[in-house]
């Protein structure tokens, strides 16, 4: 009897058991669900480079990562245990421990707080990402997101789809409103769509892939990123070496069905745009999409019958296509047509122009000749016009010669020109501008006047490339004005890096410094690269904690790639292998990683190498208690960013109560706005400026020492801000306190030295100053402040001397020096 009872509890206790393993992992499978949801959405909100959108995603995660550390926590699972989970803290706490020695205390929580965001994605990734099925649906989910991404690009340069900064300057920005993101975003999922269609056996599925691979690549062209332009086929040659033998060929094979598949509709594209009719966009993307059903269902069929005849047929047929495709980029990039430019006898005047690259030597003289049929019934003030600027090794251009001819001409002319001591290469620009005119220039040659054997032909028009991509092909050059303006913006970089060497000054420490280490005038809130973001944000702690990282995942993928020889298991780590080094790859040249969306798709693909690594090595640790501390931290973090997000939405609605000239309201917006986050300073100047007004308007002394107070904390959070220190200096002044006015007005030139308008705010405050004390009879005050008012000239120039680019004073500026140099000669 006691036998029978045991053995019935037996099977109760297995039925339990097996029970709690089903509800386990159908809970697993929820935040597996609810990690793909979280990686898929943020592209779609511009790229989570806003706080308004940034704010409510980072309290999200940290609702979702609480809840599984503590089912981690049920399940006696540590999520700490590997060298890569220890080196991705280890960055974290260089920007933790940056934050105290911060220039902008405000900026550098924020960049904290995204950098827990990325790692509570990527230990979910790492623990929840555990076998193909589950890297392969991730993996799809992220192509699926680089799809939405490239179908909203395309919608919007027809206006089919509406998102504000989608479609700008003939590049397409999509979601990510900026068009070397969208290029890098692309391009690594593009990548992976080429692993995917490897991966599948499914013909139908892969004609599926074929389609998302030809809108992703369609879309890709037309961001016209010439540096992911050029990285785009040493990936590639990555990915085919990562690929298992018999499938290397496969990626390559399947991107040659992609450019056919895509081909009419890229040549099509800049007519269909043009046109201004969404049908006419719609109808060639669709014959791209039938075009690449079919080509890519071609493929897969032909690659499946080849590798099982031999595998030596495949590299033949894979040899052959090299060769086509070398041969069809050859005349692609070499077949010129005669170049036409003109307007019709009803078109009204507007500037067409074609403008070419040539290399040049310095000091020299050239011939420009051309062969060139010219009509201008109309008489005209010309019917064409060539402009000659040289580029120095900053690509600041400098016009050097221009021609322009009136007659109606049929045949050669030559134009002759010096280049300067500095060109290192010229741009020519062809160009028709009048209405009923036009010139066709058949053939364009130059070349220096002493040695005419150094010829060099001018591409004038390719027959098979769109203007704009071929204009951006042409300026392909590492001295050409983006490459050289990130060139300067890396040497700027380095002067900071200097002040700040051992901590940084903080996240955000180029936003808030580089006004007062640039060379020349520039606008830019990020450098344009991420591993000098990071030097300069954490110092040489957080340049050892990248590099522990970057060593650790290397080490990691290398031991992952090894550990798994399954041909399946492989092309899914060689694409994840592949999309890592690509976004990490572009990040070195632009701030991709500064948008939070990518950031959160490398930081989950970082978490899968992990979670591939902790598998087949079986780490094990048993530090649960890092769990608990885990909790804590994101409790603190959800917390923080909810906060900072409540405070945003109250700071939204001041400034439309302000706008109404509500100011009551206003007020009480700002000061919820400044509770809910007291380290942002302009929260903090706007409540004062509010303050300041009701004060000015009631004559409330009470209003006005709020708003001194608020002010003040404003320019002591952000210290370098030229415009915060303006504002503090003119409510200074406003309200008697001159010599404390005068000091920050002079700081914010100081903190901002080569922007002339910072000039002109200095020479009126000296000047007003200087007319206060001249009215009131103190006329050594008066001369003192109109000579220091005068002086301001010496100061700018000074500065606009060190400048690359020395700017113009500003009119207002130079009058209210005259005026002053005047008072003081009639005081005198």
């Amino acid at each position: 009897m006691a036998q029978k009872v045991a053995a019935k509890k037996g099977k109760t206790i297995k039925k339990q058991a097996k029970n709690v393993s089903r509800s386990l992992i159908g809970i697993d499978t929820v935040f597996y669900i609810l990690l793909l949801i979280l990686v898929f959405y943020p592209p779609f909100f511009r790229g989570m480079y806003f706080e308004k959108e940034m704010f409510p995603t980072i309290a999200l995660t940290s609702a979702v990562f609480i809840i599984w550390v503590s089912f981690k926590i049920v399940k006696k699972e540590p999520i700490v245990s590997t060298i890569l989970d220890y080196a991705a803290l280890s960055l974290v706490g260089a920007y933790i421990i940056s934050t105290f020695f911060a220039v902008n205390i405000r900026a550098s929580i924020g960049e904290v707080l995204r950098y827990f965001d990325y790692l509570f994605i990527y230990f979910m990734a790492s623990r929840t990402v555990r076998d193909n099925k589950k890297i392969f649906m991730l993996l799809n989910v992220l192509v699926l997101s680089s799809f939405v991404v490239a179908i909203v690009g395309l919608g919007s340069s027809v206006n089919l789809i509406h998102y504000n900064g989608s479609w700008v300057g003939g590049r397409i920005n999509s979601t990510f409103q900026y068009p070397n993101t969208t290029a890098s975003f692309l391009m690594a999922f593009f990548l992976v769509n080429l692993a995917l269609i490897s991966y599948t056996d499914n013909k139908y599925l892969k004609a599926i892939y074929g389609v998302t691979a030809y809108t992703q690549f369609y879309a890709y062209v037309f961001t016209l990123s010439r540096g992911a332009w050029l990285m785009l086929p040493f990936l590639g040659i990555i990915l085919m070496l990562l690929m298992p033998r018999g499938k290397r060929i496969e990626p390559f094979i399947y991107f040659v069905g992609v450019v056919i598949a895509s081909a009419l509709p890229i040549v099509k594209f800049n007519s269909a745009v043009a046109s201004g009719v969404a049908s006419t966009l719609i109808k060639w993307y669709l014959i791209g999409v039938f075009a690449s059903l079919i080509i890519t269902y071609a493929i897969s069929f032909i690659v499946s019958i080849v590798n099982k005849i031999n595998v030596r047929a495949g590299i033949a047929i894979a040899a052959v296509t090299g060769v086509f495709v070398l041969a069809a980029g050859y005349i692609v990039f070499t077949t010129q047509v005669p170049l036409t430019l003109k307007h019709d006898a009803e078109e009204p005047d507007s500037i067409k122009s074609v403008t070419r690259f040539v290399s040049a030597e310095p000091d020299r003289i050239y011939v420009l000749k051309y062969e060139v049929t010219a009509k201008n019934p109309s008489n005209k003030d010309w019917a064409y016009g060539i402009i000659i600027n040289s580029r120095n090794e900053n690509d600041q251009s400098t016009k050097i010669a221009e021609f322009y001819d009136k007659d109606n001409f049929v045949g050669e002319k030559t134009i002759e020109f010096t280049t300067l001591k500095d060109t290192k290469r010229l741009a020519i620009t062809f160009v028709n501008n009048f209405q009923n005119t036009s010139v066709t220039f058949t053939k364009a040659q130059i070349y220096p006047k002493n040695a005419p054997h150094e010829i060099q032909n001018i591409m004038l028009k390719y027959k098979y490339l769109p203007e704009d991509i071929a204009s951006r092909v042409q300026d392909i050059d590492f001295t050409s004005r983006s490459s050289s303006q990130r060139m300067q913006f890396y040497k700027d970089g380095f002067k900071i890096f200097k002040d700040y060497p051992i901590f940084g000054a903080g996240g955000g420490a180029w936003s808030s410094l580089y006004f007062k280490y640039q060379s020349y005038l520039y606008w830019t809130t990020q450098t344009h690269n991420y591993f000098m973001q990071v030097l300069l944000d954490t110092g040489i702690i957080g340049a050892i904690a990248i590099v522990f990282l970057l060593v650790s995942l290397f080490r990691s993928m290398y031991r992952v790639y090894k550990g798994y020889l399954e041909d399946k298991g492989r092309i899914l780590i060689a694409a994840v292998i592949v999309s890592v080094v690509s976004l990490y790859a572009h990040a070195a040249m632009d701030f991709d990683l500064s948008l939070s969306a990518v950031s959160i798709a490398l930081w989950a693909l970082i978490g899968v190498i992990n979670s591939l690594d902790i598998l087949k090595f079986k780490i094990k640790d048993k530090k649960i208690y890092l769990n608990y501390l885990a909790i804590l931290v994101a409790f603190v973090v959800m917390f923080m960013s909810g906060s900072m997000s409540v405070a945003l939405s109250y700071a939204v609605k001041g400034d439309n109560f302000l706008r109404q000239q509500n100011f009551v309201l206003a007020e009480q917006n700002y000061e919820k706005a400044v509770s809910y986050d007291p380290w942002n300073a302009k929260y903090r100047m706007a409540y004062g400026q509010i303050l300041t007004a009701l004060g000015d308007q009631l004559k409330d002394a009470v209003k006005l020492q709020k708003a001194m107070f608020e002010e003040e904390k404003a320019v002591q959070l952000e210290p370098f801000n030229s415009q915060l220190n303006a504002q503090l200096g003119a409510f200074y002044l406003a309200h008697g306190q001159i010599d404390l006015g005068l000091k920050y007005v002079l700081k914010a030139v100081e903190v901002q030295p080569l922007r002339p308008e910072n000039y002109q705010q200095l020479a009126d405050a000296y000047n007003k100053v200087g007319m206060y004390y001249l009215n009131n009879g103190d006329k050594e005050k008066a001369k003192e402040f109109l000579q220091k008012a005068v002086d301001v000239q010496k100061m700018f120039d000074k500065a606009n001397s060190k400048s690359l680019e020395p700017k113009p004073m500003t009119e207002t500026t130079k009058k209210i020096i005259e005026e002053s140099k005047k008072v003081l000669q009639e005081i005198q």
